[in-house]
């Protein structure tokens, strides 16, 4: 199968949707159910992924209760990425509608998601995936965030050639310098700067250019691109637009920082270019925080397609 076509849909709509699983993930976060309460007529089957390693202060025991109240199978993933053979292994149609909640769910599983479908369903099938994401209220951060590694996404994936030259795409986020320390240590040829706007709050977008004012200063500013937070489809026909008059020159590195839907929409980037390496910023300590939902989700619809 093959990815056919990303497409925006109104939140409004979310729950317009027939789909034979729903899957959410287990959080801590206060906004971890939103999306789960709009599927709450559904009599589809639904399952709740578990992370191994998981937080369980803040929300996580109230979030746990509903879930379980509304039939939902707790799978406790052991292993770096969900079971899916197992999960889907009692799908016996060619076509599905799979609606997955990824508020809760790191860059690996979204890309496992896809790539499944991708490399292993029936070639002659046919699945659109509803997925969905609970934004965050805007939270200011308490102190500085210092990059200690830039890490792969895919363990597999090449190193760049050192006879090419190295584009580097960074999505910007509200940290202070952290931007600026992920340009050095790649130190690219070439930048391009993604940044939300709208974004979800206007204070972030005031955080984003105040905090890297420094690096924004030194990239042109046509190599300066906003995106609309809520319209996933806009962000992907973006980044095809930057990457494709690159890819015969340069190396391009694509490190989605900032909001998560950035970073999901890398994945299916990924999936279509995998000659693009994506990585991401590691630090040196994180603080969690329960976070309360902020406005709408942001859904979109994917279409796999196999040959006719």
């Amino acid at each position: 199968m093959e990815l056919s076509s990303i497409r925006h849909i109104d939140p409004a709509q979310i729950a317009d949707y027939k789909a034979d699983v729903f899957i959410t993930g287990l959080g801590f976060e206060s906004r971890s159910t939103q999306v789960a309460r709009r599927f709450e007529n559904h009599s589809c089957r639904k399952i709740a992924l578990e992370k191994k390693k998981i937080n369980n202060d803040f929300s996580y025991q109230d979030n746990m209760a509903y879930l379980v109240n509304q039939g939902f199978e707790i799978i406790r993933v052991e292993s770096e990425i969900p079971d899916l053979d197992g999960i889907f292994q009692s799908v016996k149609s060619d076509s599905m509608n799979l609606a997955i909640d990824c508020t809760n769910m790191s860059p690996l599983w979204n890309y496992e998601f896809f790539s499944w479908f991708d490399r292993k369903h029936s070639q002659e099938g046919r699945v659109r995936i509803r997925i969905a994401y609970t934004m965050a209220a805007y939270v200011p951060k308490s102190g500085p965030a210092k990059v200690r590694k830039i890490q792969d996404f895919l363990r597999e994936e090449a190193k760049s050639a050192h006879s090419r030259k190295t584009a580097l795409i960074l999505g910007l986020g509200q940290e202070k310098h952290v931007s600026e320390s992920i340009h050095n240590m790649i130190n690219p040829d070439l930048v391009y700067l993604f940044y939300a706007d709208p974004p979800a709050e206007k204070s972030f977008v005031e955080k984003v250019f105040v905090n890297n004012h420094k690096l924004i200063n030194k990239v042109p500013i046509r190599n300066l691109i906003s995106y609309p937070i809520r319209n996933g489809q806009l962000i992907y026909q973006s980044l095809i637009n930057t990457i494709l008059p690159l890819r015969n020159e340069y190396s391009i590195v694509l490190i989605p920082h900032g909001p998560k839907i950035f970073s999901l929409v890398a994945m299916l980037v990924h999936l279509g270019y995998p000659d693009i390496r994506i990585s991401y910023p590691h630090f040196k300590k994180q603080m969690l925080a329960d976070r309360l939902p902020k406005d709408e989700p942001v859904v979109l619809d994917i279409l796999f397609e196999g040959e006719e």
